[in-house]
């Protein structure tokens, strides 16, 4: 006998047999009647059968908080990814054109200009992006296309040939 509580007419007991050994649980009422009888009820339980389903309700909003902590952080996986990757999809997407020269108006390429990424590194490069797109089309106003082209394909040298010399 380990514990005991008396409540009036209703007992508990716990059991535990041996070292490490299995509890029980007793739980006891005394009933009588007005013609004088009296009875006691009792039940005993194992450990196991009295917290089975307390122990099942447990391991069941183990389950489901778990799930929910996965699946949320598969969402925001997902979202987070889509945040960085598709504005780097976009900035790949200009720069591919960008080196074959097709170069658009800033109201025809809105899309890239107005939506400015989350994330600060990416925000960067898609302004700079921006600002080496414009200074290409002012560049290429004054030097012939087919320059420019092999400029960016690597083809051709870039260099200064010019001499500096006094102007009287």
């Amino acid at each position: 006998l380990l514990s005991s509580s008396i409540d009036g007419q209703f007992t508990a007991l716990t059991f535990h047999f041996g070292e490490g050994g299995s509890s029980y649980f007793h739980f006891g009422q005394a009933l009588s009647d007005d013609l004088g009888l009296s009875w006691q009820t009792s039940v005993v339980m194992s450990e196991t059968t009295l917290f089975r389903d307390i122990n099942a309700a447990v391991m069941r909003m183990v389950g489901i908080t778990m799930g929910a902590i996965v699946g949320l952080g598969l969402i925001s996986s997902v979202l987070i990814s889509a945040l960085i990757t598709i504005p780097l999809f976009r900035l790949a997407n200009g720069m591919s054109q960008m080196a074959v020269l097709k170069l658009e108006d800033d109201e025809a390429k809105g899309s890239l200009l107005a939506s400015r990424s989350k994330f600060l590194e990416v925000a960067t490069c898609e302004s700079s992006f921006v600002a080496l797109e414009r200074g290409l089309k002012a560049f290429v106003r004054y030097v012939p296309r087919d320059v420019v082209k092999m400029m960016l394909t690597g083809s051709m040298e870039v260099g200064s040939v010019m001499v500096r010399k006094v102007v009287s």
